[in-house]
């Protein structure tokens, strides 16, 4: 592009910069097509599946047509043997005395309204990334060739801005499957920032503080996330650590500093803090990773759980494992009920649940598994 763009195209330029998401990168496509290539309707591609139909389509005054009508694009193939290119006319790779009376014309370029055809073609390699595509109806003329340099020009500013979209909603979609992954984990996980704010936490670290806070009865009666609060004693650990950590210094830090354990044995409560600096990028501040063990207290509290422990746990519901935990100990049904605010017929169809998922007969057999 020249150095000094007109106005309105420097802005159009900012706007597909700033964006961060798909529907926002096809508005900011959008304001800068109005201002660049006059056309009658434009379409932006995303994703190709292996039959080269795009994954996801924005259209602008371009009517839908069926996928199945459109697997016989021209451009298919020449972008497939055109790896790379940054922008065509249709008018070069199918002149419209070949397309004439063909099924893709009359099917979908009569069908859509129109015979011309600029596309603008990103890539991740040699992959498909999308394509802006402008149509132009027979009132207007074909597109120029200055106009397909105007496109050639803008092709790494668009390619940027959606390869830049693509990794930042891939991250998303990455957080929320780990979150959902994490939050089925029957050991509680915390992570708090350098001001210990609670950055993320699943279910368990939320029901382990609610007990910390308020001890086991009122817990029960509480909305856990609702009523979260990071437990004073663990707040104070984690600011000794941070002082710690600043008193250090250099590149010594992490290494000179181990876990820290805490315990409330009258609560079966135990929790393991680290502090991380990942490095990712040197103006974050490292952050607190919490794990939180309760366990009601009885002879085996101290000792951690195994990976198949995990595992097994792994298949019950969060009150299921609640009731496992406590056959796991030794408690009898009566016990169970009047520990967690249950009715026994509750916790008897509890455990026979558990009995199911983990494939077992007996209560013995519960306990014998959970304490391997």
């Amino acid at each position: 592009m020249p150095e000094a763009a007109p106005p309105a195209l420097a802005e159009g330029l900012l706007r597909l910069h700033a964006a961060l998401n798909l529907r926002d990168l096809w508005r900011a496509l959008q304001f800068l097509a109005r201002d660049t290539l006059t056309s009658n309707s434009q379409t932006f591609e995303v994703g190709h599946r292996p039959d080269g139909i795009a994954r996801k389509v924005y259209r602008h005054a371009h009517p839908y047509t069926p996928r199945e009508l459109r697997r016989d694009h021209p451009q298919r193939a020449w972008l497939a043997a055109n790896g790379g290119a940054p922008a065509y006319r249709l008018s070069d790779i199918a002149p419209p005395a070949a397309l004439a009376g063909t099924p893709f014309h009359e099917r979908v370029m009569r069908r859509e309204g129109w015979d011309k055809l600029l596309c603008i073609a990103t890539w991740r390699g040699r992959e498909l990334q999308g394509t802006l595509n402008f149509h132009r109806g027979a009132a207007l003329p074909d597109f120029s060739q200055r106009e397909l340099r105007v496109a050639e020009s803008l092709q790494p500013h668009v390619q940027t801005a959606l390869g830049r979209v693509l990794a930042y909603e891939e991250a998303g979609f990455l957080a929320e499957h780990f979150a959902s992954m994490l939050e089925e984990v029957p050991v509680g996980l915390l992570l708090l920032d350098w001001d210990l704010r609670p950055l993320w936490y699943n279910g368990e670290a939320a029901h382990g503080c609610a007990v910390w806070n308020h001890g086991e009865r009122r817990a029960a009666a509480l909305n856990p996330r609702r009523a979260f609060r990071v437990p004073q004693a663990l707040a104070r650990t984690c600011a000794e650590m941070r002082a710690a950590w600043e008193a250090a210094g250099g590149a010594r830090r992490e290494s000179a500093q181990g876990p820290r354990v805490l315990s409330v044995d009258e609560l079966g409560l135990h929790a393991q803090v680290v502090v991380r600096a990942l490095g990712v990028n040197s103006l974050l501040q490292p952050a607190f990773q919490v794990q939180l063990d309760y366990r009601r207290p009885r002879g085996d509290r101290n000792r951690p759980l195994s990976p198949g422990l995990v595992a097994l746990l792994a298949r019950l519901s969060t009150r299921e494992r609640e009731v496992a935990m406590r056959v796991r100990e030794g408690l009898r049904t009566s016990e169970i009920a009047a520990d967690l605010g249950r009715s026994p017929h509750t916790i008897k169809v509890q455990i026979s649940s558990i009995f199911a998922k983990l494939g077992v007969g007996s209560r013995s057999r519960v306990a014998m598994l959970l304490n391997r």
